[in-house]
Protein backbone atom coordinates (compact mmCIF):
# COMPACT_ATOMS: atom_id res chain seq x y z
CA UNK A 1 0.00 0.00 0.00
CA UNK A 2 1.19 3.81 -0.69
CA UNK A 3 0.94 6.35 1.54
CA UNK A 4 -0.05 9.05 -0.05
CA UNK A 5 1.65 12.92 1.65
CA UNK A 6 -0.58 15.56 1.41
CA UNK A 7 0.82 17.98 -1.20
CA UNK A 8 2.14 20.40 1.00
CA UNK A 9 4.51 17.95 2.97
CA UNK A 10 6.32 17.47 -0.16
CA UNK A 11 6.88 21.18 -0.60
CA UNK A 12 8.82 21.99 2.85
CA UNK A 13 11.93 23.58 2.27
CA UNK A 14 11.20 25.17 -1.48
CA UNK A 15 10.70 28.33 0.49
CA UNK A 16 13.73 28.07 2.54
CA UNK A 17 15.59 27.58 -0.97
CA UNK A 18 14.43 30.53 -2.43
CA UNK A 19 14.93 33.00 0.91
CA UNK A 20 18.87 31.85 0.82
CA UNK A 21 18.64 32.88 -3.03
CA UNK A 22 17.22 35.64 -2.49
CA UNK A 23 19.66 36.57 0.27
CA UNK A 24 22.46 35.78 -1.80
CA UNK A 25 21.59 37.65 -4.69
CA UNK A 26 21.11 41.11 -2.56
CA UNK A 27 24.66 39.71 -0.75
CA UNK A 28 26.14 40.06 -3.96
CA UNK A 29 24.58 43.32 -4.99
CA UNK A 30 25.84 45.18 -2.11
CA UNK A 31 28.84 43.55 -2.21
CA UNK A 32 29.67 45.33 -5.82
CA UNK A 33 28.24 48.55 -4.50
CA UNK A 34 30.35 48.74 -1.81
CA UNK A 35 33.36 47.85 -4.19
CA UNK A 36 32.53 50.59 -6.08
CA UNK A 37 32.02 53.11 -3.42
CA UNK A 38 36.07 52.08 -2.27
CA UNK A 39 36.60 52.98 -5.66
CA UNK A 40 34.99 56.10 -5.66
CA UNK A 41 36.60 57.07 -2.84
CA UNK A 42 39.87 56.62 -3.86
CA UNK A 43 39.46 58.46 -6.65
CA UNK A 44 38.00 60.95 -4.50
CA UNK A 45 41.46 60.96 -2.94
CA UNK A 46 43.66 60.88 -5.64
CA UNK A 47 42.22 64.08 -6.96
CA UNK A 48 42.57 65.98 -3.81
CA UNK A 49 45.72 64.52 -3.73
CA UNK A 50 46.65 66.30 -7.08
CA UNK A 51 45.17 69.41 -6.02
CA UNK A 52 47.31 69.84 -2.61
CA UNK A 53 50.29 68.97 -4.06
CA UNK A 54 49.63 71.88 -7.24
CA UNK A 55 49.42 73.67 -3.83
CA UNK A 56 52.50 72.67 -2.55
CA UNK A 57 54.27 73.33 -5.33
CA UNK A 58 52.57 76.65 -6.16
CA UNK A 59 53.52 77.68 -2.66
CA UNK A 60 57.17 76.82 -3.51
CA UNK A 61 57.34 78.63 -6.40
CA UNK A 62 56.25 81.99 -4.97
CA UNK A 63 58.25 81.63 -2.29
CA UNK A 64 61.58 81.05 -4.53
CA UNK A 65 60.59 83.75 -6.82
CA UNK A 66 60.47 86.32 -3.87
CA UNK A 67 63.96 85.41 -2.72
CA UNK A 68 65.87 88.23 -1.86
CA UNK A 69 69.29 88.20 -3.60
CA UNK A 70 71.88 86.04 -1.79
CA UNK A 71 69.19 83.67 0.01
CA UNK A 72 68.54 80.21 -0.69
CA UNK A 73 65.62 79.90 -3.53
CA UNK A 74 64.09 76.98 -1.36
CA UNK A 75 62.53 76.95 2.27
CA UNK A 76 64.34 75.23 4.52
CA UNK A 77 60.92 73.56 6.42
CA UNK A 78 57.39 73.46 5.29
CA UNK A 79 56.23 75.88 7.60
CA UNK A 80 58.09 78.75 6.39
CA UNK A 81 55.24 78.74 3.69
CA UNK A 82 53.37 79.71 6.06
CA UNK A 83 55.52 82.71 7.49
CA UNK A 84 58.51 83.65 5.61
CA UNK A 85 60.93 84.07 7.72
CA UNK A 86 63.07 86.55 5.15
CA UNK A 87 61.06 88.98 5.92
CA UNK A 88 60.07 91.55 8.56
CA UNK A 89 56.16 91.64 7.11
CA UNK A 90 54.40 88.68 7.01
CA UNK A 91 54.05 86.77 3.83
CA UNK A 92 52.12 83.86 3.82
CA UNK A 93 52.27 81.25 0.81
CA UNK A 94 49.68 78.84 2.00
CA UNK A 95 46.56 79.26 4.85
CA UNK A 96 48.21 76.27 6.50
CA UNK A 97 50.03 73.00 6.27
CA UNK A 98 47.53 70.16 4.46
CA UNK A 99 47.68 66.60 4.97
CA UNK A 100 48.14 64.06 2.53
CA UNK A 101 44.81 63.17 1.29
CA UNK A 102 45.55 59.29 0.42
CA UNK A 103 47.59 58.54 3.61
CA UNK A 104 46.00 61.55 6.18
CA UNK A 105 49.98 61.91 7.49
CA UNK A 106 52.10 64.96 6.75
CA UNK A 107 53.59 64.95 3.61
CA UNK A 108 57.43 64.00 2.82
CA UNK A 109 59.12 66.75 2.03
CA UNK A 110 61.79 66.37 -1.16
CA UNK A 111 65.52 67.95 -0.50
CA UNK A 112 66.69 70.51 -2.79
CA UNK A 113 70.33 69.92 -4.43
CA UNK A 114 71.72 72.89 -2.84
CA UNK A 115 69.26 72.53 0.51
CA UNK A 116 65.89 72.87 1.65
CA UNK A 117 63.01 71.50 0.53
CA UNK A 118 61.89 71.80 -3.49
CA UNK A 119 58.66 69.76 -3.12
CA UNK A 120 56.72 67.23 -1.35
CA UNK A 121 55.16 63.65 -2.04
CA UNK A 122 52.69 61.22 -0.86
CA UNK A 123 53.94 58.19 1.92
CA UNK A 124 51.71 55.98 0.22
CA UNK A 125 53.01 52.92 -1.18
CA UNK A 126 49.75 52.03 -3.06
CA UNK A 127 49.67 52.25 -6.96
CA UNK A 128 47.66 54.84 -8.92
CA UNK A 129 44.65 54.80 -10.78
CA UNK A 130 45.11 57.64 -12.66
CA UNK A 131 47.95 56.55 -15.37
CA UNK A 132 47.00 59.26 -18.11
CA UNK A 133 45.79 62.35 -19.12
CA UNK A 134 47.95 64.44 -16.25
CA UNK A 135 48.56 68.10 -16.49
CA UNK A 136 51.44 69.06 -18.48
CA UNK A 137 53.57 70.01 -15.54
CA UNK A 138 53.18 66.07 -14.01
CA UNK A 139 53.28 64.30 -16.86
CA UNK A 140 56.25 62.53 -15.11
CA UNK A 141 53.41 60.89 -12.53
CA UNK A 142 52.35 58.72 -15.85
CA UNK A 143 54.82 56.19 -15.42
CA UNK A 144 54.84 55.84 -11.37
CA UNK A 145 53.70 52.66 -9.53
CA UNK A 146 52.99 53.93 -6.20
CA UNK A 147 51.22 57.97 -4.94
CA UNK A 148 55.12 58.20 -3.46
CA UNK A 149 56.74 58.63 -7.02
CA UNK A 150 54.20 61.36 -7.88
CA UNK A 151 56.47 64.48 -6.63
CA UNK A 152 55.10 67.69 -6.60
CA UNK A 153 58.36 69.81 -7.25
CA UNK A 154 59.45 73.09 -8.42
CA UNK A 155 62.97 73.67 -10.28
CA UNK A 156 63.46 77.21 -11.69
CA UNK A 157 63.95 78.02 -15.28
CA UNK A 158 67.19 77.95 -15.21
CA UNK A 159 68.03 74.67 -13.42
CA UNK A 160 65.95 72.59 -15.82
CA UNK A 161 67.96 73.13 -18.91
CA UNK A 162 71.30 72.22 -17.08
Amino acid sequence: MVIRTPYRSRQRGVTYFWALLLVLLISLGLGKLLGNAVQANRRASELELLYVGALYRDAIRQYSESTPAGSRPYPNKLEDLLRDPRYPVVRRYLRRLYPDPVTGQDFEPVPAPEGGIQGVRSRSSKKPLKVAGFRDDETTFAGAATYRQWEFSYVPKEQRRQ
